[in-house]
C-alpha cells in the first residue's frame, strides 16, 4: 500500500498502535487515492480499528473539499459511516459546506445530524447553517433552525442573533429579520449592514434613512468607529 502500513492506520497485527501514531502519519495523506487507501484499510480492518481513524479521514476529506465536488460526496459517504461524530467535526463540515457554496449539502448534513442519535449541537452550529440556509433562500429550514436554536437557549448569543437577521433578511422576511435585531443586546457593524441591506434590497428605500441615521447616532453616542 505505497508508504502506508498497518502502523500508520491505528492498528497492527498486534492491535498496540497508538492514536499519536495515526495522527502523525495519516495527516501526510494529500490526495483523494491516498485517503481512500487508508479508509480501505481501516475498514477492511475493523475489528482492530481505533474509534479516532474514521473521524481523522472525515477531518482530512474535509479540509480536500476545495479540490472538486467528488471529494465532497466521499466525505459525506464518510461521515455518514460515523455513528455519533463529534460536534466540532459536525461544525467544521458544516462550515466548509457553507463556506463552498453548497448551501444544499450543508442542510443535508444537517438532516443527517439530527439522525443520530446522541449527536450534540453547540452555539457554533448555527452561524454556517444559517449561511446556508441564507444562500439557499430556505426559509422553512431556516424558521426551523431558529426553533431549535431557542429552544436550546442559543437564539441569544450574538453570532447566532446575526445569522438570524441575515438569515430573514435574504429570505425577504425584512420584518422577523427586525424583530431579531431589535432584541440584539449588541449589533456590530456587520449586523447593522445586514439589516440595511435587507431594506434596501427589497425596495423599503423610506426605512433606509431612517435606519442609516439611528445607525449614525448610535455609532456617535457609543464612540463606535464607522468604517
Amino acid at each position: 500500500m505505497s508508504s502506508f502500513s498497518l502502523n500508520t492506520l491505528a492498528f497492527s497485527p498486534h492491535s498496540t498502535t497508538t492514536t499519536t501514531t495515526t495522527t502523525t502519519t495519516a495527516t501526510t495523506a494529500t490526495t483523494i487515492i491516498q485517503l481512500k487507501q487508508v479508509h480501505a484499510q481501516i475498514l477492511r480492518r475493523s475489528s482492530n480499528l481505533n474509534p479516532s481513524s474514521n473521524t481523522l479521514i472525515l477531518q482530512l476529506l474535509v479540509s480536500s473539499c476545495t479540490l472538486s465536488p467528488h471529494h465532497l460526496e466521499y466525505a459525506l459517504h464518510v461521515f455518514d459511516q460515523i455513528p455519533t461524530p463529534h460536534t466540532h467535526l459536525s461544525n467544521t463540515f458544516l462550515r466548509e459546506l457553507s463556506r463552498k457554496a453548497e448551501p444544499k449539502k450543508a442542510l443535508l448534513v444537517y438532516e443527517r445530524m439530527r439522525r443520530k442519535e446522541g449527536l450534540g449541537v453547540d452555539r457554533f452550529t448555527f452561524p454556517p447553517l444559517l449561511k446556508a440556509v441564507s444562500k439557499a433562500s430556505a426559509l422553512a429550514e431556516g424558521m426551523e433552525i431558529h426553533g431549535l436554536a431557542a429552544k436550546l437557549g442559543f437564539d441569544s448569543d450574538p453570532y447566532v442573533e446575526t445569522g438570524l437577521v441575515g438569515m430573514y433578511s435574504a429570505c425577504g422576511r425584512i420584518l422577523e429579520a427586525r424583530l431579531v435585531f431589535d432584541k440584539m443586546s449588541h449589533r456590530d457593524v456587520v449586523t447593522w449592514s445586514i439589516m440595511i441591506d435587507g431594506y434596501g434590497f427589497y425596495g423599503i428605500f423610506s426605512l433606509v434613512g431612517v435606519v442609516a441615521y439611528i445607525f449614525f447616532l448610535h455609532s456617535y453616542l457609543n464612540c463606535f468607529e464607522i468604517n
